[in-house]
């Protein structure tokens, strides 16, 4: 499971990673790695190449020879390994950097984000002439304030920084540096268990039959009141990042995220708690639609970065502006876990490449409607609750 990058300890003394045909000594070096060290712990002695590229900018890439390296030999059995899928996928990200499509249109992000950042404030100042209103416009707000941060957090250069800050920090009051980290992870690992933070939802929810020693009272009924807990996802995440930041040391997040909360203490109060809520159920409802129906992954499963992402991860056909707009480009669920950096205005291009892809490497490429996806995952958390305890 993933640990604070300031509360880890690593228990390897020494650490190398495969990158294209190189392998990287990163016994030093995995100490100052933004993302943690852990997260580089986790690839020792294997080919992190895709996950690499997937998740650092030019800066980084470039920064790789500052790194003590080594030619991997023609017959060393991690680059022998390599799967075709695997080489396949790297030639088409390569032709689709060529092309063009990891470039940021800055006209069609401005746009977002001032509409966005006008519906914030509009909720504000209407909190307390018109609170339901107000709630659901500044909710609806934090949520589209979510999928920016996210894309942003994911983006590369000092703007896409600078965004993810105002976003994440001062209108969600989340930590950036935490949540790529905790984001990252999940990328990397996506429905892998005792890996994957974003599955670990126990007690409260259980999206596996647990052993009995562990088992609890309330997954039985755990189908009746999920949305419930779902509505308290932005409320949990805003508790982990004071956690995170107090221990963390960064006092531009501390301060960003009082500012933050300086503000809602000027809006209605009732308004201030239900957007959070209510924010935070729409992106629960969207972001776990997506994996949780899908299979879960043992920790010691054979991994394959790209393969992974279609087993795990099913996507949504919007019928229409609105829905598309809540879904906030999570629609596109696979096209973004496999490009992660790639801004999402270009994801509907992605969807016939991608499910081309699949198709001549026999990979499963999954589709589902709204209404659909939601149904399957009732069902997901109905069977998790009357599934039988596992008796080890």
């Amino acid at each position: 499971m993933a640990t604070f990058p300031h509360d880890y300890k690593t228990p390897l003394p020494s650490c190398r990673i495969l990158i294209d045909d190189q392998w990287y000594d990163c016994t030093s070096w995995r100490h100052k790695h933004p993302g943690g060290a852990e997260l580089i712990d986790d690839f020792h002695n294997k080919d992190a190449t895709d996950v690499f590229y997937a998740f650092h900018s030019k800066e980084a890439i470039d920064g790789l020879r500052n790194i003590k390296c080594s030619q991997a030999d023609a017959a060393d059995p991690v680059l022998a390994a390599v799967p075709q899928v695997n080489k396949d996928f790297r030639a088409l990200r390569q032709q689709l950097e060529r092309d063009g499509y990891f470039n940021r249109i800055w006209a069609i992000d401005a746009a977002y984000v001032l509409g966005t950042v006008f519906m914030y404030f509009l909720g504000g100042y209407l909190s307390y002439s018109h609170p339901l209103i107000a709630t659901i416009i500044m909710g609806l707000a934090m949520e589209q304030c979510g999928w920016i941060g996210h894309d942003y957090g994911h983006g590369r250069g000092k703007v896409s920084k600078v965004l993810n800050y105002f976003c994440g920090c001062v209108l969600n009051g989340f930590s950036t540096e935490w949540w790529s980290h905790k984001h990252n992870t999940h990328h990397a690992f996506p429905n892998r268990i005792d890996m994957d933070v974003d599955i670990a939802l126990q007690p409260i929810l259980w999206l596996w039959a647990p052993k009995k020693s562990e088992d609890t009272p309330n997954r039985k009924f755990q189908h009746l009141y999920y949305l419930i807990a779902y509505s308290t996802l932005y409320a949990s995440w805003r508790f982990q990042s004071i956690q995170f930041v107090l221990g963390s040391g960064n006092w531009l997040e501390r301060v960003l995220i009082a500012i933050g909360y300086m503000y809602l203490a000027t809006v209605n109060p009732i308004v201030s708690v239900g957007s959070i809520f209510f924010g935070g159920f729409l992106v629960a409802i969207i972001v776990t639609c997506n994996h949780q129906p899908e299979p879960m992954l043992q920790k010691n499963d054979r991994y394959d970065f790209v393969v992974d992402q279609f087993v795990t991860t099913r996507g949504v056909v919007c019928p229409d502006y609105l829905s598309g707009f809540t879904f906030g480009g999570m629609q596109y669920q696979l096209e973004h876990h496999i490009f992660p950096f790639m801004p999402k205005y270009y994801y509907p291009k992605m969807r016939p490449i991608v499910e081309r892809f699949a198709k001549e490497h026999d990979l499963p490429f999954k589709l589902a409607g709204v209404a659909e996806i939601m149904v399957m995952n009732y069902h997901k958390m109905r069977d998790c609750a009357l599934a039988p305890a596992i008796n080890l």
